[in-house]
């Protein structure tokens, strides 16, 4: 950023314009400045900013009264010098996963900030946001009817903050941190704590469908079978269907083009190591497939094309298992070679589903790995399928945040409507001309040969219809010349067919959130389970436990006690003690400095 740019910047600031509204007004053509760039601008200027006194003055002058950055923890604690009672006293539990995730050391590290206030810093903002979806409202909107006293205790606070001024710290939040960097350095969290079994990475496109007024991008909604409005983030799981990385493809392109961005990332946070990639058949592409093989990135994909509706003798499927997960699974396999176009052959292998189909499946992968092993791998995606599943009915990771829409800045090549038009035109007088020939025809099959003898006689006869044919045979010969002429592809701008792209920084960091959260709940369900034992309801029963009542007080001057209210269930009750016990081992910070969190659970009155 030149000086002659930062010192405009300063200029918009100074007129209460916001970061965003500041990039939009310096950026020109082909240089675009991001609101982030604008917001790092000021939050360096901030840090170097000292107040010295004037010569003239003998004392320091009494400092104004401003508003906080950031709410002293000292004052925090003081909420909890009596004893005060919440509803939602159960999900100060997602605390301790929270701190395993080092969520709070992410948005620090990225100068997080939630603008000036007396109450509600940024750190409270993320719980907030956390513990809005965690609890299950199903947005930012239905948030208004939560108890806000009762969130106010998770965070520290009298109450919790409203609609509109948690509104206003959601903007300032997304401005002063890129959302893909939060999300990578989530990855790398996500990874820290378990890394991908085996190497395993799985990429899907995941379609968020758009109802509003802007002329959006269309993509392909699975759902409706229609193609529509709306714009696609790509995900990328591990095999146990854990969401560690997305990010967004607002013009919803195909998934083998994003393969290559992806791949980036999972480099940064997956190391120099070896790592395959699993897709489906949305990603089968020979560039990306080139392009794996030259990164020597291993993949497994399903088989597309005519190649994949071949059939073989079931003869030449042999058995094959894989242990998983403390079972054998076991398969019908045949392994062959497949040519794909600009690739070369590729290993393919075939197994028998359920009902006898034969499913090929395509992998570089060398035959060290066993063909059993591959298609198991390949299968495991309905895991991620089942996780895209759970994010949108439990975590609204569909919804669109924010209002407003950015016009397409770089321009595209488009049909031209009116190559469209001149073949329809062609094929209306096509058809005119074959019906006229068969009148023709049908007037020379039927001719009285005593009356018209010759062909001469016949021509002259239906003179006019002869005449009207070659009219329009020649007007066709104008039409088609007119087609040839006329270019196939044109710029959206010439026909005014530019479209609108969604702002999404806020939709970003929120659904990082709301992906944070999943993961942190999902941590609480799996020691949970290793004493309830019942996988099949874990989560539902954990998703109860996180509106358990309770009591916070203070235990000191650097730790809180939480009493849960004891659940009726005695085999709910002794799996919670365990998890509770664990918990206690290194007991979390509220907001990652607050005071130190302990949980008993009792029965309370």
């Amino acid at each position: 950023m030149t000086p002659a740019l930062q010192v405009r910047c300063r200029k918009l600031r100074s007129e209460g314009l916001s970061f965003r509204a500041i990039a939009e007004g310096v950026s020109r053509g082909a240089r675009t400045i991001s609101h982030v760039s604008v917001a790092a601008l000021f939050k360096s200027e901030g840090s170097k900013l000292k107040q010295t006194l004037l010569p003239t003055e003998l004392e320091p002058a009494p400092e104004t009264p401003t508003l906080e950055r950031e709410r002293p923890a000292t004052t925090m604690r003081e909420a909890f010098a009596q004893a005060r009672s919440t509803r939602y006293a159960g999900a100060l539990m997602l605390y301790a996963t929270l701190a395993r995730l080092d969520l709070w050391n992410v948005f620090q590290k990225l100068g997080a900030d939630a603008g000036p206030a007396r109450h509600f810093g940024w750190s409270q903002t993320l719980a907030t946001i956390v513990f809005c979806f965690a609890l299950r409202f199903r947005s930012i909107e239905d948030f208004k009817n939560s108890r806000r006293q009762d969130l106010g205790a998770l965070i520290g606070e009298e109450a919790g903050p409203t609609v509109l001024s948690l509104r206003g710290k959601i903007k300032a939040l997304a401005e002063s941190v890129d959302p893909v960097a939060v999300s990578r350095e989530l990855f790398r969290r996500y990874l820290a704590i378990e890394p991908a079994w085996e190497g395993l990475y799985y990429i899907d496109g995941h379609f968020c469908p758009y109802y509003g007024k802007q002329p959006t991008p269309r993509g392909w909604d699975s759902k409706r079978r229609l193609a529509v409005k709306g714009h696609t983030d790509v995900y990328v799981h591990d095999a146990e269907g854990r969401a560690l990385f997305f990010f967004s493809q607002p013009l919803n392109d195909s998934l083998g083009r994003a393969i290559p961005g992806a791949v980036e990332e999972i480099r940064c946070a997956h190391g120099p190591g070896p790592f395959t990639l699993v897709f489906d058949r949305g990603g089968y592409s020979g560039d990306a497939f080139r392009f794996l093989e030259e990164q020597g990135i291993g993949f497994i994909t399903y088989l597309k094309g005519r190649a994949a509706r071949r059939r073989y003798p079931q003869r030449l499927f042999q058995p094959g298992w894989f242990s998983f997960e403390d079972q054998r699974h076991v398969y019908k396999l045949f392994e062959k070679k497949t040519r794909v176009a600009r690739v070369g052959t590729i290993r393919t292998v075939l197994f028998l589903g359920e009902e006898g189909q034969q499913i090929p499946v395509l992998t570089n992968l060398t035959p060290r790995m066993k063909a059993a092993q591959v298609v198991h791998c390949l299968r495991l995606r309905w895991r991620q399928e089942n996780n895209f599943k759970y994010l949108r009915d439990h975590y609204a990771i569909d919804q669109i945040v924010q209002y407003g829409a950015d016009q397409e800045t770089q321009d595209r090549l488009i049909p031209n409507p009116r190559r469209k038009a001149l073949k329809d035109e062609v094929r209306a007088l096509t058809q005119q001309i074959q019906v006229l020939e068969a009148q023709l025809g049908r007037a020379l099959n039927d001719n009285d040969e005593s009356q018209r003898p010759t062909a001469r006689g016949l021509k002259i006869a239906h003179g006019r219809l002869r005449r009207e044919i070659a009219h329009k045979r020649q007007a066709l010969t104008r039409l088609e010349n007119r087609l040839q002429r006329t270019p196939g592809l044109i710029s959206a701008e010439q026909v005014d067919k530019t479209r609108s792209l969604l702002r999404e920084d806020r939709r970003l960091v929120i659904n990082a959130l709301k992906i944070a959260a999943c993961n942190a709940e999902r941590l609480l369900v799996r020691r949970f389970d290793e004493t309830y034992e019942q996988p099949k309801d874990a989560f539902s029963v954990f998703r109860a436990l996180l509106h358990l009542p309770g009591h916070i007080c203070a235990d000191g001057p650097d730790n809180a006690e939480v009493r849960l209210q004891r659940p009726d269930s005695e085999k709910v009750a002794r799996a919670l003690e365990a998890l509770l016990i664990d918990i206690n081992q290194d007991p979390p910070r509220m907001l990652g400095d607050g005071p130190r969190l302990r949980f008993s659970l009792q029965p309370l009155a």
